[in-house]
Parts: structure tokens; C-alpha cells; sequence
């Protein structure tokens, strides 16, 4: 996809990057860096799911709170060479926003109230920081979206992309190795990452509900659903690969290599045919 390309940028067009903000703008997609860099929005009328026969253009992924979804993310991306937005897209948000990582994180997935829900609309300037950080993360996932090759993890991504090309995914997990997972990222107890992963749980869905009016765990609203746990994070991660593989057109000269199954030759005596069941 052409949009992937490296953008090359001098230090005097963009601002440099804050302690906090591991990344280099050269590192990310061109879409991406005309967004960071506020460059105008023509580029808005393309259609997100330009720029290649693929089925899957981008892997959205939905998540329980400590089910791993970032770490199969991370997997994912090494194994297809696609670019991972996870707390990338928090850093990219500050960047706009001229404010710290753990400011936006305040807002992240975060729903807005009703009465923040009925102004966004009608408010056309000085934006509270919620509002901002909704309109900067709407235009980010589509500028994203248009870059191709991208996995993303949470903020409703799946709902905003085009659903026909793009693998929709939710991990889950049960709670008790949601909660030891989470406790030993956080350095808390099981009972104390048990209330966080509700509440985390909780505030995802909220969000979804309220910014795409859609019900973040319904099944029903993904391609499949994988349990981390069950499976594992490594054959969680390769069940993804294989699907955007599978979705790839064929090489050139490459045919498929499934084959009709043999049919027996009729028996003796004018038996019925033998076939596969």
C-alpha cells in the first residue's frame, strides 16, 4: 500500500516528541503524519479501504480487561509487519492535543455524559479535553484506517472502520486469569485487579455504547471471538495471521491445492457409488 510508505519530515516541521512519547513521526503512516502534523484533510474523500485486493485491510481488536489483546497485538504485527496502535494512538493524541500521555489517558474510553453527547455537536470551538480528545481519536482511527496494514487494539476502532475490510476481533478471557494477569501488571493483589478489570470492563462498554450505540460484548458484532486463556496468546495470535493470510489474493501461477476427493469406481454387480461422507 502506498500509504505505508516511511514519511521523511525535517525537525523544524513538527514539534519534538516529549519524554513520554517513544516514537518518531518518520516511523508512522504518511495519513497518520499529515493528521499529526494538521496538513489539511483532502485526502478524506478516498475511501478507507483503499489500496489493495486483501480482504483484511486492518485487525481491530476488542478486548477484556488482562486478556492479553496487547500482547497478541504485538504478535500479530511482528508476524504480518503491520504497524500496532495500542498506547500509540494515546501518544499521537497528546501530541496534537500539546499535552502529556497520562493527560489523555485520563479521557481514554472514556464515555462522555449525556449532556457532554447532546453540545459536542453544536460546540465549534474551545473544546473541553474530553471532546478533544474524542474528535482527535475519530479522525486519528481514520487516518489509520486509510493507511492500511494496521493492527488496533480498542477505542471502538471496530465500529468506525469498514466492516468489509476490516477482521474484527474480541479476546476474552475468564476472570480469575484476567485479574492474576492484570494484578502482575499492575503489582497489585488478585482481589484489587479483580475491581479493576469490572471497572475497566465496564467503562469500555460504556463507551462503545455510547459513541457507536453498539453492545461491545455481543458476540454477534465480530468475526470471532478468541479465549486467551483456552487458547493461549501465541496460537491466539497465529488464528489471526492465518485469517488475513487466507484473505490474500493468490500469487500469480499459484492455483489452490485442495483437491475433489477420489470417487470410488462403482462395485460389481451394479452397486450404488461409493462417496465421501
Amino acid at each position: 500500500m502506498g500509504s505505508w510508505e516511511p514519511f521523511s519530515i525535517s525537525t523544524s516541521e513538527a514539534p519534538a516528541p516529549g519524554p513520554d512519547r517513544g516514537w518518531a513521526l518518520g516511523e508512522w503512516p504518511r495519513s497518520v503524519v499529515r493528521w499529526l502534523l494538521g496538513w489539511g484533510d483532502e485526502e478524506r474523500e478516498l475511501p478507507l479501504s483503499a489500496g489493495g485486493s486483501a480482504r483484511f485491510q486492518n485487525i481491530c481488536i476488542s478486548r477484556e480487561a488482562g486478556a492479553g489483546a496487547g500482547a497478541i497485538a504485538r504478535m500479530v504485527g511482528r508476524r504480518l509487519g503491520w504497524k500496532v496502535f495500542d498506547h500509540e494512538l494515546l501518544e499521537a493524541i497528546a501530541h496534537r492535543m500539546q499535552t502529556t500521555v497520562d493527560e489523555v489517558r485520563t479521557y481514554d474510553e472514556l464515555a462522555p455524559s449525556v449532556i457532554q453527547d447532546w453540545l459536542l455537536p453544536l460546540r465549534e470551538e474551545h473544546y473541553a479535553p474530553q471532546e478533544a480528545y474524542l474528535d482527535h481519536l475519530a479522525k486519528l482511527l481514520e487516518a489509520i484506517g486509510r493507511a492500511g496494514q494496521s493492527v488496533l487494539v480498542g477505542r471502538g476502532a471496530g465500529f468506525l472502520l469498514p466492516r468489509e475490510a476490516t477482521l474484527s476481533v474480541r479476546i476474552v478471557a475468564p476472570m480469575k486469569a484476567r485479574a492474576v494477569r492484570l494484578g502482575e501488571r499492575m503489582g497489585v493483589s488478585a482481589r484489587t485487579a479483580r475491581r479493576a478489570a469490572k471497572d475497566l470492563d465496564a467503562r469500555r462498554l460504556a463507551f462503545d455504547r455510547t459513541m457507536h450505540r453498539i453492545n461491545g460484548a455481543d458476540p454477534h458484532n465480530y468475526d470471532m471471538v478468541l479465549d486467551s486463556h483456552s487458547l493461549g496468546l501465541e496460537i491466539a495470535a497465529e488464528v489471526l495471521v492465518r485469517a488475513v493470510e487466507a484473505g490474500r489474493p493468490p500469487s500469480p501461477g499459484i492455483g489452490s491445492t485442495w483437491t475433489v476427493p477420489p470417487v470410488s469406481p462403482p462395485k460389481p454387480g451394479g452397486g450404488a457409488v461409493d462417496r465421501p461422507a
